[in-house]
């Protein structure tokens, strides 16, 4: 059967689905692998994302009931105003350890050295970054960056 995750079902082993014009049953996942049995007998073997691209695909049975529509706004637009600002505001450092450019890819931005993919992995561009906004006076906690030149004194140079 699937699991509800968030309000909507997961294909997830037991699951009947529609694919290619006929019934299936999952029978196993691997990986990205989905093993599906038919009815008649029948097996096959589909990559995950090729069975969700196809356009008859759904899932069957009493599953399909289960799917509740998701509203027209994303999660991000239901958080309070002070909780978006401060999501806004690690966005550009973000991207800028992603792709080397805080507007994102396609900013057209020149890339800072030490956040250039082609020199440095994800690991070493985050020590990068890690770095420089410990210089501005973020604290480092268990559970990632927090504050910055006005925060509390108490957490100033805490590593986790």
């Amino acid at each position: 059967m699937t699991a509800p995750r968030g309000g909507r079902p997961v294909v997830a082993v037991g699951a009947y689905i529609d694919f290619g014009g006929a019934r299936w049953q999952v029978v196993a996942l691997a990986g990205q692998c989905v093993h599906l049995a038919g009815d008649d007998g029948s097996s096959a073997v589909v990559l995950a994302g090729h069975l969700f691209a196809d356009p008859a695909f759904k899932l069957a049975g009493e599953q399909a009931e289960q799917v509740r529509p998701v509203p027209q706004w994303g999660l991000f637009e239901t958080a309070p105003a002070a909780a978006r600002e401060k999501a806004l505001a690690w966005q550009s450092h973000i991207r800028e350890v992603e792709c080397g450019r805080p507007g994102g890819p396609d900013s057209g931005e020149v890339v800072r050295v030490q956040y250039d993919p082609a020199r440095w992995t994800l690991a070493e561009r985050e020590q990068a970054k890690a770095a420089e906004l410990t210089a501005l006076g973020f604290a480092w906690l268990p559970n990632g960056f927090v504050g910055g030149p006005d925060a509390s004194a108490e957490h100033r140079g805490h590593r986790g």
